[in-house]
């Protein structure tokens, strides 16, 4: 019997080390003071376990994206969540915890139709690329079941190595793009133009109106300042206190990239990273020949190489690279960056590996031990994007 000592049953039946944090450390660290402020005090709280897709009000629902028949139907999920729900003097905020996933979210105004203005997820990849994945009620996005979404893999990596996926949105109430001008087309645009490709001329109708904005792609709503600042070095803290050696994130914009980026993640796939050096290329040889673009317009830019060629207006197209994540299909830009000593150490490993075998580093998963290489071109600190500043994929609209 001795020999069973260390068989780690919680692990055995996929309970994530990331749900052990406590809603306290959640409101105290993650909950920001802006964030906090339009909540207002908590008035009251109620703790619950559940097993039902039904929420508490528009918007507060889970997911059964297996389409499991419980007792006959599919208004419940394989695996029951603690739900956490926290009335504020001006809205609310949930917690909920299922085996795999925490997710925060803050709602604004009456709850009956309340406006969502503060997301935020960190969940165990360790399912990931097979159905498992899909049985966590906490997501909204079909596609981490598929082998393009497979764990996270790079030379070296630690045996057993936890990885752990981060998301984060905010909104400022009152600040979409249809509560601002009344048109609803653009926000709809604005929130995911690649809807549009198949449709060239309507998308350069809508690109022209959203290029003058200070408007990123994605970002429908002004994001709350603080939130975009602050929270990836918490969520770094969480993760790597939790025993987790990477934390991950899915870029949907070039602004989400280059800000993770300068946070020292680094695109996961070799091809990727090679397709993101002809983005910064790119973008650099534009500026080169003149041409002054907002943080926001560098992201329009991306963008709009989805077009047919022909429909690309010629000042602004870059020759070939395509954007690889469209937040509608699977395919997604993963982003990573190593947490603990053991990860930090095969990341090292790896770089003098490839110094010593042909003089260089390939700058696709190596990073120097502070979490950062050189050798690639960050934006500041204050790159404060827009409402989906920190994108993951389960933030796929």
């Amino acid at each position: 019997m001795t020999k069973n000592k260390d068989m780690h049953v919680q692990e055995m039946l996929g309970v994530a080390p990331i749900v052990g944090l406590s809603p306290d450390e959640i409101w105290n660290e993650l909950v920001t003071p802006q964030v906090k402020a339009m909540l207002g005090p908590i008035e009251s709280v109620k703790i619950s376990v559940r097993d039902t897709i039904a929420g508490d009000f528009p918007g507060d629902e889970v997911t059964n994206l297996n389409q499991h028949k419980i007792h006959g139907g599919s208004d419940k999920v394989r695996f029951p969540y603690v739900n956490c729900f926290y009335k504020t003097q001006y809205g609310a905020l949930t917690i909920k915890y299922d085996p795999l996933k925490v997710k925060v979210s803050g709602w604004f105004g009456d709850l009956r139709a309340p406006q969502l203005i503060f997301k935020v997820a960190l969940r165990d990849r360790r399912f990931d690329g097979t159905l498992r994945a899909n049985d966590c009620s906490l997501i909204d996005f079909i596609g981490y079941d598929e082998e393009i979404n497979a764990p996270l893999a790079l030379p070296n990596m630690p045996e057993n190595s936890r990885s752990v996926e981060l998301s984060v949105y905010s909104f400022l109430p009152g600040s979409r793009v249809v509560e601002a001008c009344g048109d609803a087309e653009l926000d709809h645009f604005v929130e995911n133009p690649f809807r549009y490709v198949s449709a060239p001329q309507k998308f350069l109708e809508l690109f022209q109106r959203a290029w003058k904005s200070s408007r990123s792609p994605g970002q429908w709503g002004n994001p709350v300042p603080d939130v975009a600042k602050s929270l990836l070095p918490v969520f770094d803290d969480m993760a790597r206190r939790t025993g987790y050696d990477y934390i991950e994130n899915c870029s949907s914009h070039y602004h989400v990239y280059k800000i993770t980026e300068w946070w020292g993640y680094r695109v996961s796939d070799p091809e990727l990273a090679a397709l993101m050096e002809e983005f910064n290329k790119g973008i650099k040889r534009l500026k080169e020949k003149g041409m002054k673009l907002t943080r926001q317009q560098e992201s329009w830019v991306c963008v709009i190489q989805s077009l047919p060629d022909e429909f690309i207006p010629a000042e602004l197209n870059l020759h070939g690279p395509k954007w690889p994540q469209d937040n509608i299909s699977s395919k997604n830009l993963w982003m990573h960056k190593p947490l603990s000593e053991r990860a930090r150490a095969a990341i090292v490993a790896s770089h003098q590996g490839a110094v010593a075998g042909d003089g260089s580093a390939s700058k696709a998963g190596v990073a120097s031990k502070d979490g950062a290489a050189g050798g690639d071109a960050f934006v500041s600190k204050d790159g404060s994007a827009g409402g989906d500043a920190l994108a993951s994929k389960d933030g796929k609209k």
